[in-house]
Formats: C-alpha cells, structure tokens, sequence
C-alpha cells in the first residue's frame, strides 16, 4: 500500500478590508472543473503562460472557503501593484509546483504556514 502526502496551499487575500482564505485544495479543482467547462484548456494555458493573470483569476474564484466570487468581482477588487503582483506570482508558483512535484511531504508553503497533509 502507498503513501501519498499531499500539501495543501493556503493564502490570504485581503479584499475591501476582509481577509479571504483561498485554498488550493481538490474541492477547489472540483469547483474549477464543474464551473468552467474548458477546464483542462484554461489550465494548460496556464501553465504554458498564456493568459496567466486571467487563469490566476479563475482558478481562485473556485478556491474561497468564505465566499463564492465571480471573475469580475475578484478583478474588481484585486489591485495592481507590486504586493498583489507579488502574491499572484506566489500562487502561481504554488500551482506549478503541485503539478510538477512528486513528493511534496510536509512542507510549508511560501506563505509561511504549515502545510497539512490533507483527506480534504
């Protein structure tokens, strides 16, 4: 029987003085795969570069635990500086690195937190 550690990326994102948790988990690619139909195009572009802002926006619509967002809404509110290109930059490392990785063990995530083996 296998073992298989899976380390699940959290990020906080605060949105009109609200903190937001978005958690890259597999609820979060369920949510991605039954919302948008073109699921695997959106995320091979993604990961090819193509439109990566614009991947960023909807693979986090899918991933709030407190709040279902829409595109706009996230667009709306996200700004456009240094900070928020940063955390975009650290979500999207934290994304290649799930998919590219084979063993990930308990290891903490760029955000600082501990990353939890997860039955999620």
């Amino acid at each position: 029987m296998s073992k298989i550690n899976v380390a699940v990326n959290e990020f906080k994102i605060g949105l009109d003085s609200i903190e937001y948790t978005f958690r890259l988990d597999f609820r979060a690619l369920l949510k991605f795969t039954k919302r948008y139909k073109d699921a695997l195009v959106i995320f091979n572009e993604f990961l090819t570069g193509k439109d990566i802002y614009g991947c960023i926006v909807k693979i986090l619509s899918c991933s709030c635990l407190e709040k279902e967002f829409t595109e706009d809404e996230l667009v709306e509110q996200l700004s456009f500086d240094f900070k928020t290109m940063k955390l975009m930059d650290e979500i999207t490392f934290a994304l290649i690195d799930g998919v590219l990785s084979e063993d990930k063990g308990d290891k903490k995530s760029k955000s600082g937190k501990e990353n939890k083996t997860s039955k999620n």
